[in-house]
């Protein structure tokens, strides 16, 4: 059992000297080179493409003016008047709403909030170009803010453009919901998309 142990004893020994001599070997043969400095110049680069942004566009609110409240009540949830008090429009540059009757009046903030989203969801399939276009699409918003019963009310002549402008209010789907001021059960919108 000595000898065993010895024999064990010595091999490992010498396995461990051989290992220590190769990598010792090996650790000569790799020495590092550095290199030299490396001088570095950065070439002036072409200027910066200018990119024309489009003009802000500018909200015009073309609503009648308030008129004093009858003396007499009226119901809860009038039903909207048509055009009493002259046309009932909303505008920014390339939509234009109009609403049906008086019920929306001093709900602008509303009313903007609706034609931004339409707007994000817009893609005019003619930009650039000069043509002169216009095209009314009918909707109604519900009291949750669904957008229903969306129909092109009157086309420009081209199948193109028309679906554009009703693919935009199909796309925004969902406005948040009416103000809980604002009586009426629903809200009837013409959307006039020009370009």
């Amino acid at each position: 059992m000595r000898r065993e142990l010895l024999i064990s004893f010595t091999g490992h020994l010498a396995l461990l000297l051989i290992i220590g001599i190769i990598t010792s070997r090996q650790k000569e043969q790799r020495k590092i080179s550095r290199p030299g400095v490396i001088t570095v110049q950065i070439l002036p680069g072409s200027p910066k493409p200018q990119i024309q942004s489009e003009p802000k566009r500018k909200l015009i609110a073309e609503l009648p003016k308030p008129v004093s409240l009858p003396a007499k009540r009226q119901p809860a949830n009038p039903e909207p008047q048509s055009g009493k008090n002259g046309p009932n429009l909303l505008r920014r540059a390339g939509l234009g709403a109009r609403i049906e009757g008086a019920a929306a009046l001093g709900y602008n903030y509303y009313l903007q909030e609706m034609l931004e989203r339409i707007e994000e969801n817009w893609q005019d399939p003619f930009t650039g170009r000069t043509a002169k276009m216009k095209a009314t699409v009918m909707f109604v918003i519900e009291r949750n803010g669904s957008i229903t019963e969306v129909k092109l009310e009157q086309g420009s002549g081209d199948a193109l453009y028309d679906e554009s402008c009703l693919r935009s209010v199909l796309v925004t789907g969902k406005l948040p919901p009416l103000p809980a001021e604002f009586t009426a059960p629903r809200l009837k919108i013409h959307l006039e998309f020009e370009k």
